[in-house]
């Protein structure tokens, strides 16, 4: 993708969204398709976990998780596409089983993950980023392709905030096209209308 990397608040957030995202040209790639996926994705964003201590049900929750981030991060681009209704609702009813508790650490105050397994952490603390975020407006910067067919995570660095797409190159490039094309057909039918 040829955009900014979100700040290092988001970066989590921006990565696990980013587990499935669409392709133009076919169905899109799902990275978390076991618990062991879900394992190698922990470790490699820093939380030892051993593969056999995942879970399915930690792997529905971190899909859940995901898919309501994604819901939430559309809302900050996209009047086009309709609103997932239904992952917003799951993401509302999994929150508070989290286990998020106000902290006052290293005298900054902020919302920190309990106890819990290493997985239920994770995701708390994905929750618990977008608190700051919202504070120092970030957070509305980090959205979801408007491509149907994309829906990948970016940070829309730029100066208005007004990114759309994940690559202009690509998914910009692709609506841009399909935009010619509908203005030509309906020229063309005025045309013939009109004859």
């Amino acid at each position: 993708m040829s955009r900014a990397d979100a700040p290092e608040t988001l970066d989590l957030v921006q990565d696990l969204v980013n587990t499935w995202f669409g392709r133009l040209s076919g169905g899109g790639d799902e990275h978390l398709r076991s618990p062991a996926d879900l394992a190698r994705w922990c470790r490699e964003h820093g939380v030892p976990v051993a593969d056999e201590a995942v879970t399915t049900d930690e792997l529905e929750l971190a899909l859940d998780v995901r898919e309501g981030l994604r819901a939430v991060l559309a809302r900050h681009n996209d009047a086009v596409q309709p609103v997932d209704g239904p992952a917003l609702d799951r993401l509302e009813e999994i929150a508070p089983g989290l286990g998020l508790h106000v902290s006052f650490a290293d005298d900054q105050p902020g919302l920190r993950a309990q106890d819990g397994t290493s997985v239920r952490r994770m995701m708390a603390t994905l929750l618990a980023a977008a608190v700051p975020a919202a504070h120092d407006r970030t957070w509305h910067r980090l959205k979801v392709c408007r491509e149907p067919r994309c829906r990948a995570a970016f940070y829309d660095a730029s100066r208005n905030a007004s990114g759309v797409w994940c690559s202009m190159s690509a998914c910009g490039a692709a609506a841009k096209q399909r935009a010619f094309v509908e203005r030509r057909r309906a020229r063309n039918a005025a045309r013939r209308a009109a004859s």
